[in-house]
């Protein structure tokens, strides 16, 4: 869960955590005093794929996030694929996925 930054010459450990979000189901993610949060992408869904509900994550800062973050559940239990998902938009390697 953890990755290296250099921060003024320090090597400095970041870490992520991830969150559901009971309203809605979505995974947010936070590291540091930021966090991810899924956008809908209204203008992505269409007829051809069924209208599937489509997201992107945006960044933004806890204080940003008030009040909507109080009610994200925080947990390890979060699929891999979406754990990955925000590895990448953090810019940390992807985690290992089990064959």
């Amino acid at each position: 869960m953890c990755n290296r930054e250099h921060t003024e010459g320090v090597m400095r450990k970041k870490t992520i955590q991830y969150g559901i979000d009971p309203d809605t189901g979505y995974v947010w993610s936070r590291v540091d005093s930021e966090v991810a949060v899924p956008v809908i992408d209204f203008a992505a869904m269409g007829p051809s794929d069924g209208f599937a509900m489509k997201a992107n994550l945006e960044r933004m800062s806890t204080l940003d996030a008030l009040p909507s973050i109080n009610g994200v559940r925080w947990t390890r239990k979060v699929p891999i694929e979406l754990k990955n998902m925000h590895r990448e938009f953090w810019g940390m390697k992807p985690l290992k996925v089990a064959a």
